[in-house]
């Protein structure tokens, strides 16, 4: 089975009716700029700060709103999750920061025929 990427047991992708269509990846170089009076900031190495992750997708129907389930209840469970992509390369620890959804062109029984969804991850060290 084809997959974008797994967390923890989690699969993104078309197979399971819920694909990523964006993945932005920020990662943060540990520069601090130091206010001098009468001259230009100097720069100061502060450390790296954690990577994050937002993935942001479009999901459909009652599928959807279950995978959106499924997410938060990893969520739930507080704790770092492995992250695994398509290719089999392993990016470590993550943790779900925040899970975002929204529902429109909502039926009668509450079911959602688009669900605009974002996922934000942390990368966890315990070093």
């Amino acid at each position: 089975m084809r997959q974008q990427m797994v967390l923890g047991d989690f699969i993104f992708g078309l197979s399971r009716g819920f694909a990523y269509s964006s993945l932005a990846r920020n990662s943060d170089g540990g520069w601090l700029d130091l206010a001098i009076i009468a001259s230009k900031p100097q720069s100061r190495q502060n450390g790296q700060k954690l990577e994050k992750l937002t993935f942001g997708g479009t999901a459909m129907y009652a599928v959807g709103m279950q995978r959106l389930d499924e997410l938060r209840a990893l969520q739930n469970q507080r704790v770092p999750l492995p992250l695994v992509d398509g290719i089999g390369r392993n990016w470590g620890l993550w943790r779900i920061n925040s899970v975002a959804e929204k529902q429109s062109g909502v039926i009668d029984d509450g079911t959602a025929m688009v669900i605009g969804w974002t996922l934000v991850l942390e990368e966890f060290t315990n070093a």
